[in-house]
This record gives C-alpha cells, sequence and structure tokens, in this order.
C-alpha cells in the first residue's frame, strides 16, 4: 500500500505548502465574511427585536438555528474551492492525493469508519445516559423541524468534517510529513493545531482545561489513525459520523451549532465524561481498526 504521506505525484516543495495552505484559509475567511453578511441581513430583514448575531459564536441567538447551521456551511464550502485550486494548480496533482496514495479513493473504507464509530458514539451515549440520566431531557421537538435538521446535518456536516480531514490531516499533515515520520510525534503536532483552533468554542464556557484537552486529544486520536493506517479514509469517516451524532441526537446551552431541535437537550454537560467518553470510543475504534485492516 502506497502510504499518502510519500506524495510522489506533483510539485511539493515547502513554499507551494504554505501557499496552498494560505490560499485555503484565505478562501476560509472570505466564505466567513460572507456568512457574516447573509446573518447580518437576515437578522435585519425578520423583523424581530428578539434575535441578533452572537459574535463570539457566529450564530444567530433566537432565529432558527437549523437555517444557521446551514449558513455556516457556506464557509466550507467556498475553502473546499481554495484548497482545490492549491492543490491542482500550485502542487499540479490529482485531488486524491489528499486523501490517499492510491489511484482511487476507498469508499467502503469511508463508510467502515463511518458505521463503526457511529456505533460506537451511540453505545458511549447510551452508557452516558444510564450514568446520568438526569442530564437529559426530551427536546420536544416538532417531527418537520427534526426532519429540515436531519437533511441539513446529513448533506452538509460531512462537507464541514471533511475539509477540515483535507486541509489539517491532509496537506497540512503531508507537509510536516516531509521532515517528521514518527506517528506520534505527527500526531502531536498536527493534533495540537487542529485541537487549539477549537478553543474559541463556546463549549470552552464549561471548563476551559477538560474541554481543551477533549479537543486536543480528538485532534491527536484523528491524526495518530491517519497516519498508522497511510490513509485519509478512516478518519473522514470517523470525524463525520461524530459530528453528525452530537447535532442529530444534542443539543445545550452554548453549543457551537446553536440552539437546534436536536432529539435531547443535555441540561447538565459533563466535560470530564465527555474526555472519558472520547477516549474510550476513539481507543476502541483503533483496536478494531488494527483487527480489520491489520495496522501494526
Amino acid at each position: 500500500m502506497k502510504h499518502y504521506l510519500n506524495v510522489t505525484e506533483g510539485k511539493n516543495k515547502w513554499p507551494r505548502y504554505l501557499f496552498s495552505i494560505l490560499l485555503a484559509v484565505g478562501f476560509m475567511i472570505a466564505g466567513s465574511i460572507i456568512y457574516f453578511i447573509i446573518e447580518l441581513l437576515r437578522v435585519e430583514l425578520d423583523g424581530n427585536d428578539a434575535t441578533y448575531l452572537d459574535l463570539d459564536t457566529g450564530m444567530v441567538v433566537g432565529g432558527n438555528g437549523t437555517i444557521s447551521l446551514l449558513l455556516t456551511h457556506i464557509i466550507y464550502i467556498i475553502s473546499l474551492v481554495g484548497l482545490w485550486i492549491g492543490v491542482r494548480f500550485i502542487h499540479k496533482r490529482k485531488f486524491r492525493t489528499l486523501i490517499t496514495g492510491e489511484k482511487r479513493v476507498n469508499w467502503k473504507k469511508i463508510g467502515w469508519g463511518f458505521a463503526v464509530f457511529t456505533g460506537l458514539f451511540l453505545v458511549t451515549s447510551g452508557l452516558d445516559f444510564l450514568i446520568n440520566a438526569a442530564d437529559y431531557t426530551w427536546n420536544n421537538v416538532s417531527f418537520s423541524e427534526y426532519v429540515y435538521l436531519f437533511l441539513v446535518v446529513i448533506l452538509f456536516v460531512p462537507i464541514q468534517t471533511t475539509v477540515e480531514e483535507l486541509l489539517f490531516r491532509g496537506l497540512l499533515l503531508q507537509w510536516v510529513g516531509k521532515k517528521l515520520k514518527n506517528p506520534v510525534l505527527l500526531a502531536l503536532i498536527v493534533g495540537l493545531i487542529f485541537g487549539s483552533l477549537h478553543f474559541a468554542n463556546p463549549e470552552m464556557n464549561h471548563s476551559a482545561l477538560l474541554v481543551g484537552l477533549d479537543y486536543l486529544f480528538v485532534g491527536f486520536a484523528l491524526t495518530f489513525i491517519a497516519v498508522k493506517t497511510g490513509s485519509l479514509e478512516l478518519s473522514i469517516g470517523a470525524h463525520a459520523a461524530n459530528n453528525m451524532m452530537i447535532f442529530l441526537l444534542f443539543t445545550y446551552d452554548d453549543s457551537v451549532a446553536g440552539d437546534i431541535p436536536s432529539l435531547f437537550r443535555i441540561i447538565d454537560t459533563s466535560p470530564l465524561y465527555s474526555l472519558i467518553w472520547s477516549i474510550v470510543i476513539f481507543v476502541s475504534f483503533y483496536l478494531l481498526i488494527r483487527k480489520k485492516y491489520g495496522v501494526k
């Protein structure tokens, strides 16, 4: 199997990586500006004085949370365009080289990662409910509200998670991997960058230390899995499953997704339990990967 970090196709000197990453980030900033303009217009035109744009979260408060969740994906769609331009015209190679060293992306591998991670997420969520049942309440959403949320999550959340994978564990990891080969060091460096960029999320209000450690661990785990398996497919599947399950099942105060019509509302979040379950899920996921794909 060809390891996707050992890129031979195209032109891959360090200035090209730098320019490609700056291009993708520039497109992301442009997407953020467009998103904020649309949300500001939405607030101004809805005729409701109770709605406003929270600059800390970037979400509209008092408005339709599902629409806000949908609109945030403008940022990632535009960033994806910048990323594609960088790979195709600066690096002059196929876009799939961010994901795999093989001639085709293994969609079955992505599907396996998604399905197994979803199963682990549901099991640990069920266990947490049994332990902390008083922290959960049914969210009393209407059928139409949930169907709309379901469609937005199914169609658009994988775009957000995949763009993050392509940028951090694709382009950035390939750049760092030109000099470093140790899986743990690579996972620490890229995982630290990925996790720290989530420190501005409103969930940090619950516990900067524990939530921060959770983000850093998830970043480390996803990167380690990509390096050890030699491709990005399993990380793409797992990342999509994680975010989709959270949005579909749970909403709570200070959620980065805002107030969306998920099935359950968490009254009292526990950053410690969240960190523990993240460790359980990713360790179990990696052990299953080793068994399935013979990773050492």
